[in-house]
């Protein structure tokens, strides 16, 4: 999700957007924070269409059966007032028709202060921004618009639009909102509590969201019918939450098969248990740290993946492969990218492998799969896509486009990273994601345009930026 309470504060803070985020923030610490790493920018490391997918209707079935215990979470079904669209897979995109391959190169820097606002440009200040953000050499940046808050996820309808789940007013509650061609903003769906992630159902004008059924209790997926308008519960009750800001239901993708996929956060952060039990551990609940499959008609669910803190978004590459962004514990361990399988288990909370003493053993007979990469401790990783289009170079295809958000070294951009040559054991061959977008406040969200281009969200003013290929430097 957004900020936690391990976010090193910048001299931002004297904005007026920024003072009420921190005031959010504040309510919610409740663990020490390590010592601060002040980031100025990011450090210079060492460099026509959107994806193609054919539907192809199936007949609707219901979930294979499942050793998880139909417990909290609650199916509401599919309301009676909207026309139902088919269960459909999808046909895998291809690169063909893509630029020719080049060799990769990094985003340069940009200058650390003397903008408009000191450390960055004003909130209005787009001129500004174009200079400070900054992309490989063979790639350009425009402005597309503002979104009236501070953005969690976005996503593109059939329509050619972006929509975002945004949080309004400084407060945790929000909406979805379509951005037009103009770069105007408009709310698109009735009130949400903390809305995270979004996902149109294939072959449809369905949206479905995540968020809160209130601020300290409750998670769930609503849909929102063609059009706009009020959202419709699919699935409540589901675990939630570790703070005001952390951990609930997050990111959400339709797979494949045509179903819906959620990451779900933990309610704790290491397991601790609550006040007076005898027990060293809390009990972990069925769904809480997992990857839910969900039947988006009918509400039906199973865990597709354990093990995983707080799973903020999923996407699938071409051959239809999942992966995760997931944030560690407050103490910093567990910042990673998974490529997730069905049925594995991926460590948390068994976290004493990763220097966290007072987390649980691991039981003797769970074995748990490697991270695809470890990320720096407290970068605080959040939106993800792979790139299935063929605007970019042909080497792009499949690529993993990550947002770092916190002010840590190496943090505050965009990396790619190639999940065919990270190596099996990334930090003994010091595999370094590759810096993309770089010069960003606090980029939350990454998604692919219609036209192949990679768009990025940034929360704090709310302004998308989009990154296109212009051709071999």
């Amino acid at each position: 999700m957004e900020p936690d309470h391990r976010i090193v504060p910048q001299r931002i803070i004297r904005y007026p957007v920024w003072l009420a985020i921190c005031a959010a923030l504040i309510m919610t610490a409740c663990a020490p924070q390590p010592a601060p790493t002040v980031f100025r920018a990011t450090e210079i490391p060492r460099q026509n269409n959107a994806p193609v997918y054919t539907p192809t209707p199936t007949a609707t079935a219901t979930l294979p059966p499942t050793n998880t215990p139909p417990a909290t979470p609650t199916a509401t079904g599919t309301p009676t007032s909207e026309p139902t669209p088919g269960i459909q897979t999808l046909t895998p995109a291809s690169p063909d028709g893509a630029p020719p391959a080049i060799a990769p190169a990094s985003a340069p820097l940009s200058a650390t202060s003397g903008w408009s606002c000191e450390d960055f440009p004003c909130e209005d200040d787009i001129e500004g921004f174009l200079q400070r953000i900054r992309v490989p050499a063979g790639f350009r940046l425009a402005h597309v618009g503002r979104l009236p808050g501070q953005p969690m996820q976005i996503t593109y309808g059939r329509d050619g639009l972006l929509y975002a789940t945004v949080l309004e007013n400084g407060t945790r509650n929000g909406a979805v909102y379509r951005l037009n061609t103009d770069g105007s903003a408009e709310r698109y769906s009735g009130d949400l509590v903390s809305p995270v992630g979004l996902a149109f159902q294939p072959g449809s004008d369905v949206l479905y969201v995540s968020a809160r059924q209130t601020l300290e209790a409750g998670g769930g997926v609503w849909r929102v019918p063609p059009g706009g308008g009020e959202p419709e519960p699919v699935v409540t009750d589901l675990p939630c939450c570790l703070t005001l800001v952390d951990n609930q239901p997050n990111g959400l993708a339709f797979g494949p098969d045509g179903y819906l996929y959620l990451g779900v956060g933990s309610t704790t952060d290491q397991a601790e248990p609550p006040p007076g039990p005898a027990s060293p551990y809390a009990e972990v609940a069925d769904y809480e740290a997992t990857i839910l499959r969900i039947h988006p008609h009918t509400g039906e669910i199973e865990v597709f993946a354990r093990g995983i803190r707080n799973p903020y978004d999923l996407t699938f590459t071409s051959d239809g492969q999942m992966y995760a962004s997931d944030t560690g514990i407050f103490l910093g361990p567990g910042d990673r990218l998974l490529a997730v399988n069905e049925g594995r288990h991926y460590g948390w909370p068994y976290y004493r492998e990763r220097g966290c003493d007072n987390c649980p053993p691991r039981p003797p007979n769970l074995t748990i799969e490697d991270d695809l990469l470890p990320l720096r401790d407290h970068s605080l990783p959040r939106g993800l896509v792979a790139y299935t289009a063929t605007q970019f170079p042909e080497n792009y295809f499949d690529s993993l486009f990550v947002t770092l958000w916190n002010s840590v070294r190496d943090g505050q951009r965009v990396v790619r990273v190639d999940p065919k040559r990270v190596p099996r054991n990334p930090a003994a061959a010091g595999y370094t994601p590759e810096p993309f977008v770089t010069g960003l406040i606090r980029p939350i969200d990454v998604a692919i345009a219609p036209d192949g281009s990679l768009v990025v969200a940034d929360y704090i003013y709310g302004h998308v930026w989009q990154v296109s290929y212009a051709g071999a430097p």
